[in-house]
């Protein structure tokens, strides 16, 4: 059942957006009133090898709990054939789809491990005249492909349980609107209903609160750590400004002649 909404005063909204706002506007006053004679440089604060290491178990750790939900999934898809009582295949059918959809949700989150391990495997071999190691010079390239199997690997499987539960197969090479359209087919109103609001919900807040804290993160963070947060704050400033930007087609749609 969804959380009801609870109507807030104007005092108590007033006052939570001042509790809100107001600690980093006591940061940045005393970091701008003192100053900092010593930049801290973040990254030197960590040892590269932990970083790179830490990045490599991080994406075992998800390959290995996405793999679960996929096996667990296909575990479930057989309960539901081998039973013969329609309430109990209508429950397994349910779990099933619940379960692979959690699979996916931990397989989308992968790529973020697998770009850092990119990114400080890049560090060792710019900033490391000499890679130690097991296998020396090859450590770093056999590392990256050994992970690069694993997700061409898992992504393979995931089309063949997805070809089993939903009985279509996902086209090969197809683009992201492809496989929108063949997902929505297979949906129901309700489903869809959910969908849509759960979307617009992830998009509301993404617009209102996400975006615009990371934005005073991150330059907080920049003044604190006298670091170049350029890059970041354009990136984080271009998708703020899409999603905005995105809007404009609802209105136009709604308000279309």
């Amino acid at each position: 059942m969804k959380k009801k909404y609870k109507e807030r005063s104007a005092r108590f909204r007033f006052w939570r957006n001042i509790a809100m706002f107001l600690p980093g506007v006591i940061v940045a006053f005393l970091i701008g009133f003192v100053g900092s004679d010593h930049p801290i440089e973040f990254q030197k604060l960590f040892d590269r090898d932990m970083l790179y290491i830490g990045s490599i178990i991080l994406y075992l750790i998800i390959f290995g709990i996405a793999s679960t939900y996929l096996f667990s999934s296909r575990q479930s898809y057989q309960m539901m054939e081998a039973t013969e009582d329609e309430d109990e295949a209508y429950r397994y059918e349910s779990q099933t789809r619940r379960i692979y959809d959690l699979a996916t949700i931990f397989k989308g989150v992968m790529i973020v491990p697998y770009l850092l391990v990119i990114f400080f495997s890049c560090q060792k071999l710019i900033y490391e005249e000499k890679l130690t190691g097991i296998l020396g010079k090859y450590t770093i390239p056999l590392t990256f492909l050994g992970l690069l199997l694993l997700t061409f690997g898992l992504e393979h499987q995931f089309r063949k349980t997805f070809k089993q539960i939903y009985g279509k197969a996902i086209p090969r090479n197809s683009s992201g609107a492809e496989v929108r359209e063949l997902i929505m087919s297979m949906m129901d109103e309700a489903e869809k209903q959910i969908c849509y609001e759960e979307n617009f919900d992830i998009v509301f807040k993404l617009s209102n609160y996400v975006l615009p804290i990371s934005l005073m993160a991150i330059f907080l963070v920049g003044i604190t750590f006298q670091t170049d947060i350029l890059l970041a704050l354009v990136v984080v400033s271009l998708i703020y400004v899409y999603i905005l930007v995105s809007q404009y087609k609802i209105t136009k749609r709604y308000y279309k002649e």
